[in-house]
């Protein structure tokens, strides 16, 4: 996988000689990941199962069962992803001042390194950071 990198703000970043610079491999994909977790369903035109659609949860009560969706959504949406080892995906969804946060960490098959974001939603807006 090759894409333009992005900053941590999500917007373009510029090298020295004013090209976009690309990020490739496992840096390429752990930013996907960032992106579908922050994307609606449906909003990519040409994969309509993209994003992880967790503004869906922005206005939710802490509840077992928001908890169970949350996670449930997540674990669906990081397996449909071949390259990363299902058995490693681990959640933790804590609600704290009217915050969700979801912690994700996961390995790529044939890796024991650990890759770890964590999400956050508030009531207005769902922001994620690399670990």
């Amino acid at each position: 996988m090759v894409d333009i990198r992005l900053d941590e703000n999500w917007k373009l970043t510029q090298a020295a000689t004013g090209d976009a610079p690309i990020t490739a491999d496992i840096e390429c994909i752990l930013q996907d990941i960032r992106l579908e977790s922050l994307t609606q369903e449906g909003d990519l035109f040409y994969d309509r199962e993209y994003g992880w659609s967790l503004y869906d949860y922005l206005q939710g009560d802490d509840s077992e069962l928001i908890r169970t969706a949350i996670d449930t959504r997540v674990r669906k949406k990081l397996s449909r992803r071949e390259y990363i080892d299902v058995t490693s995906i681990k959640t933790q969804i804590t609600y704290t001042d009217n915050t969700f946060t979801v912690q994700v960490r996961f390995c790529f098959k044939g890796n024991d390194q650990g890759y770890s974001m964590t999400t956050s939603l508030d009531r207005i807006r769902v922001e994620v950071k690399q670990e």
